[in-house]
């Protein structure tokens, strides 16, 4: 068993020469609950011991060729086996446990990419670690950069790269891939470039309205509870952030807020939402635009107090300085941070030095 440099994540390959990459194995050690994906027969009886310390919870198979040694493990560590809807079915050793799209496995997100070998690949990502791990939906092949299996493995070779910007669009910095090198500290760009080198094939910088990934943001408090669809991440977006927000009656967006660095434009697709600034409370219509300047009198407040869902699309530049304020309860973010600090009490200059 090895150590990564991600905390609580080791693993276990074997080489496989006709194909010139290693076959890894993953075990995900934390206070949520251990588990382990695709898991490969283990050369020497110190990897089962070490499972059996780690109090197996989960067994993980991301694809239905990827089930290797999920039986044995199930048996020996009574840990139940979990697969995507699409590939459960197909599953000789059948699965305790059925997931889909958007559920969760110990903390970690599920995410079934489409167009791969398999309807019901899976990739699992944890936001606190900013880290994936997938069976077949990625080589690390060459060490250090991502490619897919050949065209003729796949579904649909344009389908798996379109989806794959769903997984860019997280900006996981690490990679850990059932075949191959596994990537540390630059994954994004990785599945970036990937998908940038076969741009004359996907249209990878083209979403359709019709194709947006609406989520919510699990565990706010109401009413902040409105979805929200990414675009900018999606499509390879650097330097300009957007989204759509989609709001039902009674739900806001975000607290009252405003930005020092980055100048906001809103457009309302449909519907008649709310928006508080220090000038008005006003109610706009489809089609209204309206701009936030990087000053106090920017601060904005959206809620749909209509009877009625509406949307609107959202847009800015990024800007890795910018700090948010939020002049209803005193309290500023600095962006690149994340760290939340309030107007009072002042401190000094000198404090605790």
């Amino acid at each position: 068993m090895q150590k990564t440099a991600i905390d609580g994540i080791s693993f276990w390959s074997r080489w496989q020469a006709d194909r010139g990459v290693y076959f890894n194995s993953w075990l995900v050690e934390q206070a949520a609950g251990a588990f382990i994906v695709d898991p490969l027969e283990p050369d020497d009886d110190a990897v089962l011991s070490h499972l059996r310390t780690a109090g197996v919870r989960a067994i993980v198979v991301t694809n239905r060729d990827h089930a290797r040694a999920a039986a044995r493990f199930g048996r020996e560590l009574n840990a139940p086996i979990i697969a995507s809807e699409p590939d459960a079915p197909l599953l000789s050793l059948g699965a305790d446990r059925v997931v889909r799209d958007g559920d969760d496995i110990f903390g970690w997100r599920v995410m079934v990419l489409d167009g791969y070998k398999t309807a019901g690949e899976m990739v699992l990502y944890s936001k606190a670690l900013r880290t994936a791990i997938c069976g077949d939906a990625f080589w690390g092949a060459p060490a250090g950069a991502l490619s897919l299996m050949s065209d003729e493995k796949l579904i649909d070779p344009v389908r798996a790269l379109l989806s794959a910007r769903r997984l860019r669009a997280l900006q996981p910095v690490n990679l850990l891939v059932g075949d191959g090198a596994p990537v540390f500290g630059n994954a994004a760009a990785a599945i970036g470039a990937l998908i940038d080198g076969r741009a004359a094939e996907a249209p990878a910088s083209i979403l359709n309205i019709d194709e947006l990934d609406w989520r919510d943001f699990p565990g706010e408090p109401a009413p902040f509870t409105a979805d929200n669809a990414e675009i900018g991440l999606v499509l390879g977006a650097e330097r300009l952030g957007v989204a759509a927000a989609r709001l039902r009656p009674g739900e806001s967006y975000c607290p009252l807020h405003w930005h020092t660095r980055e100048e906001e434009f809103f457009v309302v697709w449909d519907g008649s939402p709310t928006i508080r600034t220090p000038a008005a409370t006003r109610v706009l219509r489809r089609g209204d635009c309206i701009v936030f300047q990087t000053n106090p009198s920017g601060a904005h407040r959206l809620c749909n107090e209509s009877d009625a869902p509406c949307t609107l699309l959202l847009i800015a530049n990024i800007d890795a300085g910018d700090v948010c304020s939020y002049p209803d309860s005193n309290k500023h973010v600095v962006e690149a941070t994340g760290v939340l600090v309030r107007d009072a009490p002042q401190l000094d200059y000198y404090d605790s030095e």
